[in-house]
């Protein structure tokens, strides 16, 4: 009987993750998180530091095996490195301008209208677009300076490394399906010794096509720059861009009349229910399962801190668990991962020391004002699922 059942549980997860590919990135971003973090944070307290110092670091190595999806070693290598830019960049951006209101909450609608603007160049663009504005927020709230931010960056170097080892020795990318890279430009230049100046020439421009190629594509390409860069700005989500920032910015005045820490809160509600959608039903559908996974999390987060608050290890257990449920779920079932991600923000929180009811509730305040500032903005601003189908229908 517990033979059969578990055959029954083990195809019904293949049904859903065929190939357990899924399971896998799950498993990529708990263990890179957890072993960034537990190089972090015992470092940390070692030197007399808060355990806020590997904050940054393991948020990274959480995220960014879910967009590193290149079998071959050097397009994977050249995401990693273009994830790991933006982080370290608005990290430090945010930490230099969090004194200044203005600037702060400039940089906050260009983090958002940015990463929505390039959310349909692929995986790695919306990658760092989210990752962008974690760490963006992650710079404004910690504002570490000095010394503080340098420890800071070079623990998200850090967890690069420790992305690279589970990402690429642990659980190594499926090379199935995978296509020869074009023999032309690589093998052009890379074949042989150069006879004469003119040769070494030719070489070195093929060289650099070819890296402009892999910064735009992730791969090597025959195409001419300017017209693989024409052909990237018109697929631009311009309108979502626009529609999304507006939001941001009516969601960052509310969110400021609540608590002017936790502002970003409601930005970053406003930036993940527009991200991927293009019409006002979708948003919709959007907002109420971040309403949901929301309101449910904060809950169980409440129910963990009082009966395990006692107990460090079972939280630390409790912690893993919603780093995998998020990883395993949110580009999936997305009020699942919204569920997981509201826990693990309410545990981090209740471990740091904070009050975790007023926390919560603050969260739930929050998420609410830039669901709802989300949803007027759409019905407003964004076009019909029917307007979609009218103009694609034409098209055809």
């Amino acid at each position: 009987m517990i033979a059969a059942a578990c055959s029954r549980a083990f195809n019904r997860a293949l049904l859903h993750d065929p190939e357990f590919a899924r399971l896998r990135g799950a498993a990529r971003s708990t263990l890179a998180s957890l072993l960034t973090a537990g190089l972090g944070v015992p470092w940390a307290l070692q030197h007399h530091q808060t355990a806020t110092l590997a904050v940054p670091a393991a948020l990274f190595a959480m995220i960014a095996p879910l967009f590193l999806r290149e079998a071959g070693l050097s397009g994977w290598l050249v995401s990693l490195l273009m994830l790991e830019f933006c982080a370290c960049a608005a990290f430090a951006a945010a930490a230099t301008v969090a004194s200044q209101p203005m600037l702060r909450d400039a940089g906050s609608l260009l983090v958002v209208f940015f990463g929505m603007l390039c959310q349909t160049l692929g995986a790695r663009a919306v990658g760092a677009a989210l990752l962008t504005l974690v760490a963006f927020y992650l710079g404004l709230y910690l504002h570490p300076v000095d010394a503080r931010l340098v420890e800071m960056l070079g623990g998200m170097a850090l967890a690069s490394l420790v992305v690279t080892f589970v990402g690429r020795v642990v659980f190594p990318v499926e090379r199935a399906g995978e296509r020869p890279l074009p023999s032309s430009p690589t093998s052009s230049f890379v074949r042989g010794l150069p006879a004469s100046v003119a040769a070494v020439q030719a070489r070195i421009e093929a060289a650099l096509r070819l890296a402009a190629d892999v910064i735009v594509t992730g791969r090597p390409s025959q195409r001419p720059l300017g017209e693989l860069l024409a052909h990237r700005l018109h697929r631009l989500a311009w309108r979502p861009a626009l529609v999304a920032t507006v939001a941001a910015l009516l969601a960052m005045l509310a969110g400021s009349e609540l608590s002017e820490d936790r502002a970003m809160w409601a930005v970053i509600s406003t930036f993940v229910v527009f991200l991927g959608t293009t019409s006002h039903q979708g948003t919709r559908a959007r907002v109420m399962k971040r309403i949901a996974g929301t309101l449910t999390g904060a809950a169980a987060s409440v129910l963990l801190i009082g009966a395990c608050g006692h107990a460090p290890w079972l939280l630390v257990a409790a912690m893993a668990l919603s780093v995998f449920g998020w990883a395993y779920y949110i580009l999936h079932a997305y009020a699942r991962g919204v569920f997981f991600i509201t826990m693990l923000v309410g545990l981090v929180y209740g471990q740091l020391g904070f009050a975790i009811v007023p926390l919560a509730r603050l969260r739930i305040e929050e998420v609410l004002a830039g669901c709802f500032i989300s949803l007027v903005v759409a019905m407003l601003l964004m076009p019909s699922a029917n307007a979609h189908a009218a103009v694609a229908r034409e098209r055809a």
